[in-house]
């Protein structure tokens, strides 16, 4: 079942089960939640994520939902913050939610709606890759179409919003399976922009965060804050000193065909990368080839092996491995190399590729790209 097959499903069938037909056993309860699993393909979202789907716990939930978490934020829409699907409670509609964890901000500080709407305007005021366009809006979500089912806990939902999109079920068609999945990878696009704001502090980095976002800290200082810290770890994980020295001496000297290039750990590299702007104009350019290669039937089954390579280390020469159409021949996919370059500098602004760099273009020849990711105010291009 595909998610707007799962979707459609959800909305001729759970309002007539919750009303005339127990929980337990339940055929349209069992469906959707194994349903969920497949339908938002983990390959797509890579091994960082988890899917889970509820519909309640003993009785029937008036909103049901489907998550999706970064395991090393959160497990549980409970706590942390989580992308998920909220099905307004009449079951027509569904939001894709950027969602603050109630239970998490309910059992730990005194106001509740007051302190989870204070930290979705943080967020709001300062994310660079919102965007107000294809129906994605900061704007309130409305659950609550039955009065009947309009609980605390679906208002809750509402207030744990930070950024979303509507879709009226009934005007979802199969074609839209795969901008559904589009919308999916500008959302993780948009949460990881966020995580890279959390103040490292082992589990507490959530809890640290809005604590830091209650006592009205400012979105530089955080930037700041997050940015020096992960420095700091890697220059104690990787001793970053002498750089040109240790390269020469670790450097694995590597032949192809006729070419010899070394391939070396690029330390240098690797804390710039881990800083919020080279970091996020990675993320970025791997969502943007995500979605380029669901929009062409030919790539499309290649999406699940584009390779995000940088995470592993900086010296191959380029940060991502993906796929295209083999400029010869139309009906074949190609693999291509992609290295990142992110500058908070103007278009004209230069960008330094290194001798490694320059040895793996030399070698890959045309399937190499360079893609330059310009951030300009805090807002990328």
């Amino acid at each position: 079942m595909d998610f707007v097959a799962l979707l459609k499903y959800m909305q001729e069938n759970y309002g007539e089960q919750i009303t005339n037909h127990p929980m337990a056993g339940n055929e349209v309860a069992k469906n959707f939640k194994q349903g969920a699993k497949t339908a938002v393909p983990i390959a797509l979202l890579g091994e960082d994520y988890k899917v889970s789907a509820s519909i309640g716990k003993g009785v029937w939930a008036n909103v049901p939902w489907i998550a999706v978490h970064d395991k090393a934020i959160s497990t549980s829409v409970k706590q942390g913050v989580n992308i998920v699907y909220l099905f307004t409670n009449d079951y027509n509609g569904v939001y894709l939610s950027l969602n603050q964890g109630y239970t998490f901000i309910n059992d730990n500080y005194k106001d509740t709606k007051t302190t989870l709407k204070k930290i979705a305007y943080f967020w709001q005021d300062n994310l660079s890759t919102l965007k107000t366009d294809d129906n994605f809006t900061t704007e309130p979500i409305n659950l609550g179409i039955n009065a009947k089912r309009y609980n605390t806990r679906v208002k809750g939902y509402e207030t744990c919003n930070i950024y979303s999109k509507f879709y009226d079920i009934s005007q979802l068609t199969e074609d839209d399976n795969n901008l559904l999945m589009q919308d999916l990878l500008h959302m993780i696009t948009v949460f990881k922009e966020l995580k890279m704001h959390l103040i490292p502090d082992k589990e507490k980095s959530v809890k640290a965060t809005i604590d830091f976002i209650l006592t009205d800290g400012d979105y530089v200082e955080l930037n700041e804050k997050a940015k020096s810290d992960k420095i700091n770890n890697l220059e104690k994980e990787r001793k970053l000193v002498l750089v040109k020295e240790e390269a020469k001496q670790e450097g694995t000297l590597i032949k192809e065909g006729s070419v010899e290039y070394e391939t070396k750990r690029d330390y240098v590299k690797e804390a710039i990368r881990n800083t919020e702007k080279g970091l996020q104009g990675e993320i970025l350019v791997l969502n943007f080839e995500r979605e380029r290669l669901l929009k062409n039937p030919v790539t499309k089954p290649y999406v699940e092996k584009i390779t995000h390579v940088a995470q592993n280390g900086d010296g191959h020469g380029y940060d991502i491995i993906s796929y295209d159409v083999d400029p010869i021949s139309s009906d074949k996919v190609i693999e291509i190399y992609i290295e990142v370059k992110t500058t908070i500098g103007s278009r004209n602004t230069p960008f330094y590729i290194s001798e490694n760099e320059l040895n793996v273009a030399k070698l890959k020849g045309n399937v190499i790209r360079y893609i330059e990711c310009i951030i300009i105010m805090g807002c990328p291009n």
